[in-house]
């Protein structure tokens, strides 16, 4: 199951880096990275944007992270439910690579969960944006 979660996070993510790459490939001096340490940044890197960019008080991931801390439209602590969908995916890949410990990923995973038992539901469903 977790080797599961950790390519279903994975390839996207490589695709969209192959994609953004600003060369075509071959150039001299250019990093060579193994398969292995290639998908090792790749789920650290993501699995560090979900885990650092999560909204406190709830552990989820934000609808919009911004980097600087500046939020012209006043949404820093609005959470999208999808979004935490991957990044609950992320912790347990983090604590699978030992990006994280387990205690570290329950508490986070129990923070997450005990934000949503509280938060507003309509007919059982919990909206997108939170």
């Amino acid at each position: 199951m977790i080797k599961i979660l950790r390519y279903s996070l994975t390839i996207p993510l490589f695709l969209y880096w192959v994609g953004c790459s600003p060369s075509g490939g071959g150039e001299a001096g250019a990093t060579v990275l193994s398969d292995d340490s290639l998908m090792t940044l790749i789920q650290y890197q993501t699995f560090r944007y979900f885990w650092e960019g999560a909204e406190p008080n709830s552990g989820m991931a934000r609808e919009r992270y911004h980097v600087d801390g500046i939020y012209p439209q006043d949404d820093k602590n609005v959470v999208a439910s999808g979004g935490s969908g991957f990044g609950i995916m992320a912790i347990l890949v983090g604590i699978e690579r030992g990006f994280i410990t387990r205690d570290q990923g329950l508490r986070r995973l129990e923070k997450i969960v005990g934000f949503l038992e509280k938060a507003e539901r309509f007919r059982g469903l919990y909206s997108h944006w939170i």
